[in-house]
């Protein structure tokens, strides 16, 4: 009995250290991969395509427009649209990603948090392409910083890294999401990008 109890124990002690070795390796594919932005679709701004919002002089001037005065006396200022993620896994270890968890801040602050479930399974210089959509409402941040500043620096892009997007990648083992330990930092300048798409 005691001989079995012994192997049991054996058993499980190698079943645990083969877990750590995986789990350490699988986190490092995570951390080996490379995220870029690949396109954004489908913006809008209080419910308009940004285009809209394009003066004469090729800036965007939103606090003059009549529809922004509405939204800010019912403190509604959706920001939406649709990220596609692309991931390219460069190392020879297979990487396998099981569902992301992705945040926009802005100014330093959380925008936006959302979590999209996919799987994806990249050997060596394999791609594949993640949707990721948001929609939040910046009313208070725009309160909060001004809203002659706060529209200037979104949509005239006088500030660097006023909007970033992160990611939290994670694997499956035993059942279990094991997400990246931090967030990975995609693009710090994610404001340029979405505005680049209306020059």
């Amino acid at each position: 009995m005691k001989k079995l109890i012994g192997i049991v124990g054996l058993m499980t002690i190698l079943f645990l250290s083969g877990c750590q070795v995986n789990k350490k390796a699988q986190l490092q594919a995570l951390a080996d991969c490379e995220y870029d932005v690949e396109s954004v679709e489908q913006v809008k701004f209080n419910g308009k395509t940004l285009d809209k919002y394009k003066g004469s002089d090729g800036n965007y001037n939103i606090s003059s427009l009549a529809n922004i005065a509405v939204a800010l006396f019912s403190k509604e200022l959706p920001l939406e649209g649709k990220i596609n993620l692309k991931i390219t896994n460069p190392e020879v270890k297979k990487a396998a990603v099981n569902s992301f968890k992705y945040m926009i801040e802005i100014q330093g602050s959380p925008l936006f948090e959302g979590t999209v479930d996919q799987n994806v399974n990249l050997n060596q210089g394999e791609s594949a392409i993640v949707p990721l959509t948001f929609k939040a409402n910046i009313f208070n941040k725009a309160k909060e910083t001004g809203f002659d500043r706060f529209f200037d620096e979104l949509f005239n892009k006088k500030s660097e890294g006023f909007l970033v997007l992160k990611i939290k990648p994670s694997f499956k083992i035993a059942g279990q999401n094991i997400y990246y330990p931090s967030y990975i930092t995609v693009d710090k300048n994610f404001g340029k990008r979405i505005f680049s798409l209306f020059k």
